[in-house]
């Protein structure tokens, strides 16, 4: 992907992560590789090494699921949510956000932000 689309999806990041309820977010694909935005509010190291390890078993459930439609994936892990959008086969829009969060408004916000990355990466 060219640098400015690149910037430009981190832009978009930046923008979702300035919610209340997005402690962290990514445009990932296997291996947690990927565009973060220039900061983030987890500070739980945990959470990152187990989605490290963990983020190529969720790509395998994408990939079966993903020609059905598939729009989220959610798992709760402690006291956080993670929810992962599919942009497409490769990449997803993952967040990490509280589990007591309002999922109405995060929903939508995720839903925008997807739509806006697929714009700018011409899907």
């Amino acid at each position: 992907m060219p640098e400015s689309k690149k910037d430009l999806v981190k832009q978009e990041l930046g923008d979702l992560q300035l919610m209340d309820d997005v402690l962290a977010c990514m445009v990932a694909k296997r291996g947690l590789e990927g565009i973060y935005p220039n900061t983030n509010k987890l500070a739980d190291i945990n959470i990152w090494k187990i989605l490290n390890e963990t983020t190529d078993q969720f790509f395998q459930i994408i990939d079966k699921f993903y020609v059905f439609g598939m729009e989220r994936l959610y798992f709760e892990l402690g006291n956080y949510t993670i929810i992962i959008a599919p942009i497409d086969q490769t990449f997803s829009l993952l967040t990490v956000s509280p589990s007591l969060a309002n999922m109405g408004l995060l929903d939508i916000e995720i839903e925008n932000t997807k739509n806006n990355i697929k714009k700018i990466i011409n899907l």
